[in-house]
Order: structure tokens, then sequence, then C-alpha cells
């Protein structure tokens, strides 16, 4: 039996399991950020709450919809820059949102038919869009696990991720737009190196962060208005964004604007006119 033999007999049972899952009950009287990426993005699934504090966040920061787009193309530059020059062929996409065009195992899959991929988010609708998620190649494989970020152990160890990858083998960690979303006293440090221990040499990881180094005065109206939809959002200093890449080998350019991270085509006029800091690194062997 071949090796794609091996990890498909296992992911039936997974699919079949979310399949007669009951998702969470969806609160709609609140903010969700996963539903306001998919408002800044054009998308559909997103409520009156979502748009609204979606549109605060746009009176403080007009260009907020290219910031959202930004991050996805730096997403796709990522990955593609995974497999094409790490040969890696397993992601795991933490804080996935909800479907969109450029989903991690489409752009991972283009590359190379037999990748696989493990998404994990808390939002009860992209759980509610999971066997979308699920289209993948006929190589390849695709995997949910309805989780949080706070509870790493829980995400290393379910069945969906022991089922679909390979974790002594290289992986292709992403954290795109996520970790803002933990507070400081959640020790969202502490749950990144939890991830990046489990992980083999080899691994890379994506990070993207917003900060207020850009425009200090935006982003806090950006906070306050977050604080009032009762949303976290904690933006960070590129110092401490680099310290969630702990001992890791950063990539050239290292932590970067995430306009200026290898961009496709000609260089951004204005790197800073997206307040988010990106990177990449590896694990040494």
């Amino acid at each position: 039996m071949s090796e794609h033999q091996d990890w498909s007999q296992g992911l039936g049972g997974i699919v079949e399991e979310m399949a007669s899952h009951q998702p969470p009950e969806i609160d709609t009287s609140l903010p969700h950020s996963a539903r306001m990426y998919d408002y800044w993005l054009g998308g559909k699934t997103n409520f009156p709450p979502d748009r609204a504090l979606g549109e605060a966040f746009e009176q403080a920061i007009p260009s907020i919809r290219t910031m959202a787009r930004e991050n996805r193309d730096f997403l796709g530059r990522a990955v593609r820059h995974m497999v094409r020059e790490a040969g890696i062929r397993q992601f795991l996409d933490i804080g996935t949102g909800i479907p969109t065009e450029g989903n991690t195992h489409e752009v991972a899959q283009t590359e190379a038919v037999d990748c696989r991929v493990v998404y994990v988010d808390n939002d009860p609708i992209v759980l509610a869009h999971a066997r979308a998620l699920m289209v993948s190649a006929d190589r390849g494989s695709t995997a949910y696990i309805h989780a949080d970020l706070r509870e790493p152990e829980r995400i290393l160890s379910h069945p969906a991720l022991t089922g679909t990858l390979d974790v002594t083998r290289p992986v292709g960690l992403m954290l795109v737009a996520i970790l803002m979303l933990l507070e400081d006293e959640d020790d969202p440090w502490g749950k990144v190196r939890a991830l990046l221990d489990a992980l083999p040499a080899g691994s890379h990881v994506a990070i993207t962060h917003p900060s207020a180094d850009f425009n200090a005065e935006a982003m806090g109206q950006v906070v306050a208005a977050a604080e009032q939809g009762r949303l976290t959002l904690v933006p960070r200093t590129r110092e401490q964004v680099a310290e969630f890449f702990g001992d890791w080998e950063l990539i050239e350019p290292g932590v970067a604007p995430v306009m200026a991270w290898r961009p496709d085509g000609e260089p951004p006029v204005d790197p800073q006119a997206a307040y988010y800091w990106a990177g990449i690194a590896r694990k040494r062997s």
C-alpha cells in the first residue's frame, strides 16, 4: 500500500465524523474577526455586527480592506515559498477564516497536488463551511479542527491532525492575522512555542501581526472600536512579533512590513501602508 493510500484510509473516517458533527450555536449578536475579514474581502458570510465594527475600523483606517487583501496575498506567497523552495507538502493553518479565494490548500495543491492541509478555527460558521474546505486535489487531502489557538496541545493531538499530517516530516505552520486576538495574559508566545516545539526540523512558520508601529493614532482608534464591540485586538511591536519566531532562522527579509515581504512584481511605493509585520522562519536541523 502506498503512503498516500495509508493517509487517505484514515481520512475517510475523519470526514464522516465531521459530516455528522453538530456545529456549535452561532452567535450573530457579536462581531467575529473571521466574519469581519470576510466582509472586508467582499464575502457574504457576515452579519450586521460584523459589518458595523468592520466599518468602524474602516473609518479609522480607510485602507483596511487593502490590508486584509495584503494579508491574503502574503499567505499565498508564503505557501508558494514553502512548497517551491522548502519542499514542504503539509500545512497546519490556524485561524483559517471563512473560505474565500486563495485558501491554503488551493495555493499549495496548485504547486504540488499531493499537499495535505489541516485547518483550525473557532468560529462555528467556519465549521459550517468545512465541507467546502474539504474539496481537495485527488492526491492531496484537507481536514478541519474546530478549536482555539489557546489550546495547542488539543490541536496537536486531534485525530484530524494526526490522521492527515505526518509530524515527523516538515510542516508549514500558518499564523496569519490571528495572534492579535490573544491578550498578553493568554501567553500567546507560549502557545506558539508549544506549536513550534512539536514540529520537526525543516518546518517553517509564517506570521503576520498588526502593529501600532506604522500609525499609532489610527491603530489606537481601531483598538478602542474593538473594545466597544467586545472584540480583542492587541497590536504588537516589531520586537514583540519577532519574539514569536523564537530561535528559528528567519528567512530574508526577516520581519518586514507585510507588503514588503518578497512582493510579487514591483516593490510597493509605500510598504508601510498596511499596518502589519510579517515574516517566515525555518526550524534548523
